[in-house]
């Protein structure tokens, strides 16, 4: 039996994927009181895409990558993919700015926890502020983690901290390999270079960007072309304009 490519899917995607963020946005308009005239805010509802900054940017490569997750969640849901993801993504997008917007998570597609290499239990929060997920992950003695924090950059030498983001992709990478996932989905271009970059391999996964992994899906099963293509279709009866950074939301904020 065929068995469909696993997408271990990193933090930053999913955050990527909120491209549909609902805000007020004050406007000032003039009424009449008591036969006097005053000028008040009144907010209106906006659905914002935040990923139109990369267009702003000038990169719309990135930006294609963005649009590129909507086709990958789709494939997910007809089953031709499997999206992966550990506890500890989860616990990461919880604390970028901007993660969370309408409609659930990653279009809707499923998206399998998986177990990490070695059983553990950590504090996750207690209002304080502390970072219990770079304490605990710095202490952790455990040796393929030790060589991917080498390989990710996150090591600077015996008497400096570990660098944080770094840490966390090694972990990501690290519970990417445990699950035997075959490609881990990311918008991080430098830790795609350093992973891929020189031979040997350093990681049994093959780092990616979304656009590039849907090229690549696409150029070796072209019937899943149909996936993409319904898609497209869904997306153009909704309205919805992705390069577009704000669109009235009106009509479905009152509904």
């Amino acid at each position: 039996m065929h068995r469909p490519p696993s997408v271990f899917l990193d933090a930053n995607v999913l955050k990527a994927s909120v491209d549909t963020r609902l805000v007020l946005v004050p406007e000032p308009q003039k009424i009449e009181w008591g036969g006097r005239e005053f000028e008040v805010d009144v907010h209106r509802p906006v659905f914002v895409n935040q990923n139109t900054k990369y267009l702003a940017q000038g990169n719309r490569e990135r930006f294609e990558d963005t649009v590129a997750l909507r086709f990958i969640a789709a494939l997910a849901k007809e089953g031709r993919i499997k999206l992966l993801m550990h506890q500890e993504v989860l616990f990461e997008l919880m604390g970028l700015p901007r993660a969370t917007g309408e409609g659930p998570k990653f279009y809707g597609a499923p998206i399998e926890n998986v177990e990490g290499p070695f059983e553990y239990g950590r504090i996750a929060f207690d209002g304080t502020g502390r970072d219990y997920q770079y304490e605990f992950l710095s202490r952790v003695e455990y040796p393929r983690f030790k060589e991917l924090q080498r390989a990710c950059g996150a090591y600077r030498g015996p008497k400096k901290p570990l660098h944080r983001n770094q840490l966390l992709d090694a972990f990501h990478i690290l519970c990417a390999e445990s699950a035997a996932a075959t490609y881990f989905l990311t918008l991080d271009d430098s830790l795609i270079r350093v992973l891929t970059g020189r031979w040997p391999r350093k990681t049994t996964v093959t780092p990616i960007t979304p656009k590039r992994l849907l090229i690549s899906l696409v150029c070796r099963r072209p019937t899943w072309l149909w996936s993409i293509w319904r898609e497209r279709r869904c997306l153009s009866k909704s309205g919805r304009k992705l390069d577009a950074a704000a669109q009235d939301a009106s009509r479905e904020f009152l509904a």
